[in-house]
C-alpha cells in the first residue's frame, strides 16, 4: 500500500508536467522576445512549388508589440510605425542564425479603416503580396501592439526546408523582432 501511495504524487507530478508543456503546442502559437519588439506567431506556413525559382509562398499571422527598448522605451511615431512599411525575412534555423534569408519589403500602408491599414501589390523584391496590419490595445510601456496577417508569393523559399523557422519583423527605425518557430512546411 505504501509504494502505490508513492507512486501516486509521481504519476500525478508528471502529467501535470505533461499538460503543462502540451498547452503551448496545441495552441499552435509561439511566442519571443526580440531586440525591439516580442512576436507571436499564431501561423506561418510554407509552400514549396513545383519549377524553376521562385515558386513558392508562404502566410503568416502574427502579434507583434513594439516596446523600443534599444531607444530606452521612448516611441517616435514620425519613424517607428509599422504603418510607414516594415520587412519581413524567413530563414531555416533559430534566430541569428546564417541561413541565408527570403524577406518582403512593405511599403507604407493605406488606412483602410479605425486601427487597420492594408497593402496589396509588389514588394521591390517582385512578389505579389497581401498585408493587413490591425492596431490592438497598446500594452502599457509599449509604441503598439500590431496584428499582421501577410502572405506572398512567388517568392524564393527552397532554402527553407526544415524546422525551425526564424521569422523577423525590421520596422523604418531599425526596431526589430524574431522567433523561431515550426512551421507548416508543404514540400
Amino acid at each position: 500500500m505504501k509504494s502505490r501511495v508513492a507512486k501516486s504524487p509521481k504519476l500525478f507530478a508528471t502529467a501535470a508536467l505533461g499538460a503543462l508543456l502540451a498547452v503551448p503546442l496545441a495552441t499552435g502559437a509561439a511566442r519571443a522576445e526580440g531586440h525591439d519588439a516580442s512576436v507571436n506567431l499564431s501561423k506561418l506556413d510554407i509552400t514549396h512549388g513545383v519549377g524553376a525559382e521562385p515558386v513558392d509562398q508562404f502566410d503568416l499571422i502574427m502579434n507583434f508589440n513594439n516596446r523600443e527598448t534599444s531607444e530606452g522605451n521612448k516611441c517616435d511615431s514620425s519613424n517607428d510605425s509599422p504603418t510607414l512599411g516594415f520587412v519581413v525575412t524567413l530563414q531555416e534555423g533559430a534566430c541569428g542564425t546564417a541561413s541565408a534569408p527570403a524577406g518582403v519589403t512593405i511599403p507604407a500602408l493605406r488606412k483602410i479603416g479605425p486601427g487597420k491599414y492594408r497593402f496589396e501589390g509588389v514588394t521591390r523584391e517582385g512578389v505579389s503580396v497581401d498585408a493587413t496590419l490591425t492596431r490592438l490595445p497598446t500594452p502599457v510601456g509599449s509604441c503598439g501592439k500590431w496584428n499582421l496577417v501577410l502572405d506572398g508569393t512567388p517568392i524564393d523559399l527552397a532554402a527553407i526546408q526544415n524546422n525551425p523557422v526564424a521569422t523577423t519583423i525590421t520596422l523604418q527605425d531599425r526596431s526589430q523582432g524574431c522567433l523561431g518557430a515550426n512551421a507548416a512546411i508543404d514540400q
